[in-house]
């Protein structure tokens, strides 16, 4: 069997991918353009974070905000999690399966339900893409083909699927996370680096930057007590699993989540002149991040980092004005936030490190599990 999920690259590895990675770090900036370091002391103080809701049998991994004042729920199924993968709060505080429970039903056809929630975003329109996976045990060969599921968070009513052409994948791919400007789609590749760009109208995909090394897992995850290990002891290896669009799509940034955050500009997908070897050279290191358990970004372009290191809330202006903006001990391991409309972000704590993939399928997890309501400030940064 397949294996779907791989231990830290061994020393030989590393130091290969680390020779080739100072190399390519010749074609960086001089350190005197680079951002200036995170600031170590936080802006907010504990009274800005507030419980918001709670679950005694989910974990969730992202929160998206709805401007009606609802809220949307990932609960990934290869963490061990019951479904449904894919809820909505309602204002009144009700759950529901999203956006009905056949698309989240456990079995049944796999092109008309969620077989592995593996991401997703709101665009500006009010459609939702939720990107399926298809793999609910990154220990085991996927169980469907993956795609991009549109949905109308004004009716709740799902508008088509898009499937990821098979061409783009490789036999140990498992996407992750999506991003979404006009009608092309930006996907992740953890199993695999790389970046898969879908044409939506025709349903075509390329495959992009191919183990790129700034897209390998070539650092460990930080988490408070050390490392993030699998099961067996070793330390866990995810690949480019996380990524975000500029508003104007001229960016993509995107990060394994022990790696450095990087930038690419998305017009070289579509160039037709460029060269393999330039292809190589467009991803620049953008920030020395921490760990991170996910990251969303802003109308006005700042993204926002949940540090899973520190259990901190981190955010980076577009002038690369970096900000610690809270950091607090109930943060435990926090995901993907949520941005809403007033000034607010919603952050979800996995305690990922005792969750079922983790803990030989046996979650440590100290419930209920906890999203957080942080109230963002409303003055510049400190000089």
């Amino acid at each position: 069997m397949t294996r779907r999920s791989r231990p830290f690259a061994g020393p030989t590895r590393a130091l290969a991918l680390a020779t080739l990675t100072a190399g390519l770090a010749l074609a960086l900036p001089a350190p005197a353009a680079w951002a200036v370091h995170m600031p170590k002391v936080p802006e907010l103080s504990a009274s800005a974070l507030t419980p918001f809701t709670q679950s005694d049998s989910q974990i969730w991994d992202a929160v998206v905000p709805l401007p009606d004042g609802r809220m949307l729920f990932e609960a990934p199924a290869w963490i061990g999690n019951p479904g449904p993968q894919l809820s909505i709060r309602t204002a009144d505080g009700r759950f529901t399966p999203y956006p009905n429970a056949e698309w989240n039903a456990a079995t049944g056809d796999a092109a008309k339900r969620i077989v592995a929630a593996a991401g997703l975003t709101l665009l500006p329109d009010g459609t939702l893409w939720v990107l399926d996976s298809g793999v609910p045990d990154r220990k085991a060969p996927a169980v469907a083909p993956p795609k991009l599921i549109h949905i109308d968070t004004r009716t709740n009513t799902v508008l088509g699927t898009v499937a990821i052409e098979k061409s783009a994948l490789h036999p140990q791919s498992i996407l992750s996370g999506v991003a979404v400007h006009g009608t092309t789609a930006y996907v992740a590749d953890s199993g695999v680096a790389g970046v898969l760009v879908v044409d939506l109208p025709s349903a075509s995909t390329r495959r992009f930057l191919d183990r790129h090394p700034a897209l390998i897992a070539t650092r460990p995850i930080q988490i408070p007590g050390g490392t993030l290990n699998w099961a067996d002891g070793h330390a866990a290896a995810i690949d480019s699993s996380m990524i975000a669009i500029s508003p104007d799509g001229r960016w993509i940034v995107l990060q394994a989540p022990g790696n450095y955050l990087a930038r690419v500009d998305t017009s070289t997908f579509s160039d037709p002149d460029i060269t393999p070897a330039a292809m190589e050279e467009i991803v620049t290191q953008w920030y020395k991040t921490p760990s991170l358990g996910g990251m969303t970004i802003g109308p006005d372009g700042t993204l926002y980092w949940s540090d899973v290191s520190t259990g901190s809330i981190l955010s980076y202006s577009t002038g690369r004005i970096p900000r610690r903006l809270i950091t607090d001990p109930r943060l435990k391991y926090p995901g993907t936030p949520g941005l809403d409309m007033h000034g607010h972000l919603f952050v979800p704590t996995l305690q990922l490190d005792h969750s079922a993939a983790f803990q030989n399928g046996h979650a440590t997890v100290t419930w209920p599990v906890t999203v957080y309501q942080l109230t963002l400030p409303t003055t510049p940064p400190p000089p």
